[in-house]
């Protein structure tokens, strides 16, 4: 999570959706001019210029951590700085979320039938819901989504918004190459798998008019 006092922004963020990427983009506006350097992992950081939260993995006794849920944000930054900041995440089709949280969670890389494995893994784990982190009292608290499935153009508008440079190539591409099949997309699901889906992510499908892509 980031909060620019310098650039009067926060942004959160969501499991399984290039929030790193989208979150080390944006994090040299959290600290003063010049001091930025990329680094994939990040203490804690708070100064005059911001906060980053960290991505370490060992979050306790932490105050602005990794996946902070909003409504803990605005508590701990109070009503006037979060009402009056522009406020941004990133979201992603549900479909491919899952298989994207079962192939970086995956502990056993042997050879297997991967959509048999898919579905019984995705009956036994529901972390990746994470709306927390752009809701409120299951109200909507975000002003700006950015969708993976269009990131730079996502990223490229917040930029605009918020007045600063876009700079395509400092898009980092990270924790990638989980993924390690060219199985599409649609042949992982079926209509249990399908409908496992659709209940788990109701709003976001609704909301966001996310379908099982072709």
């Amino acid at each position: 999570m980031l909060i620019s006092h310098r650039k009067k922004f926060i942004y959160t963020k969501t499991v399984k959706t290039a929030g790193t990427s989208v979150e080390s983009y944006f994090e040299k506006y959290c600290m003063p001019e010049g001091e930025w350097v990329f680094s994939h992992r990040r203490e804690e950081y708070v100064s005059d210029s911001g906060i980053i939260g960290s991505r370490e993995k060992d979050i306790n006794r932490k105050t602005w951590y990794n996946h902070m849920p909003a409504i803990d944000i605005k508590e701990k930054i109070g009503d006037s700085i979060w009402n009056q900041y522009f406020k941004f995440c990133i979201i992603r089709n549900p479909f491919d979320k899952m298989l994207s949280y079962f192939f970086y969670d995956r502990k056993d890389n042997s050879p297997t039938n991967l959509i048999d494995e898919f579905k019984f893994w995705l009956k036994n784990n529901r972390q990746a819901i994470d709306r927390n982190l752009y809701q409120i009292d299951n109200e909507i608290c975000m002003d700006y989504f950015i969708r993976y499935e269009e990131i730079k153009t996502g990223i490229k508008n917040v930029c605009e918004h918020l007045d600063i440079p876009f700079e395509p190539d400092r898009i980092p591409k990270l924790k990638t190459g989980f993924r390690n099949t060219k199985i599409p997309i649609p042949e992982f699901y079926d209509q249990e798998t399908i409908g496992i889906i659709n209940e788990m992510f109701d709003f976001e499908i609704n909301y966001f008019n996310y379908k099982l892509p072709e």
